[in-house]
């Protein structure tokens, strides 16, 4: 007798307001970050990020940012590709803001019992995460440094910085 499993999958879906539209979270945090010495920055964009684990196809993924995930007047969304960022000269940034594995995650809660109810396979996991795009000339260390000061706390979020391209 055998037992089929289904694959697990991880699929990053990335949720920000379209780029017509002014995004206040992303004003008030340049405003925080340029406190902390980040003042070459120009711009910086936010949005939320979902991490969703499980049974899911990238179909069924699209499909659930598509229909719960987005709203599609003021926001766009993405599948995330796996894979490096190309270098950039330290001028584009992109920041996620993870909650730690340890701590719990009732966004993430809501998203697997909504996706369920939406008649796609219940996801093994779910987290929500916070995207920072950043414009402007900076070293790696000094925004890990102004976000565990004023975005971040360093005891129940992780930080993941990377250069991206505009």
């Amino acid at each position: 007798m055998s037992v089929k499993v289904a694959a697990q999958n991880t699929h990053l879906l990335e949720v920000k307001l379209k780029s017509e539209f002014t995004d206040a979270e992303g004003v008030a945090a340049l405003a925080l970050l340029r406190e902390q010495g980040l003042s070459s920055l120009k711009e910086v964009r936010t949005g939320r990020l979902y991490e969703i684990a499980g049974a899911l196809t990238a179909n069924q993924a699209q499909q659930a940012g598509k229909d719960l995930l987005c709203d599609a007047v003021t926001q766009e969304f993405r599948m995330v590709p796996a894979g490096a960022a190309p270098m950039n000269g330290m001028n584009f940034w992109r920041v996620e803001v993870w909650l730690k594995p340890t701590v719990s995650d009732p966004v993430g809660e809501t998203v697997m019992t909504a996706l369920a109810e939406a008649g796609l396979p219940r996801p093994s996991s779910a987290r929500e995460g916070h995207l920072y795009l950043l414009n402007g000339r900076a070293l790696r260390a000094q925004i890990e440094k102004a976000f565990s000061k004023s975005l971040a706390n360093p005891l129940i979020h992780r930080v993941v910085v990377t250069e991206a391209h505009p």
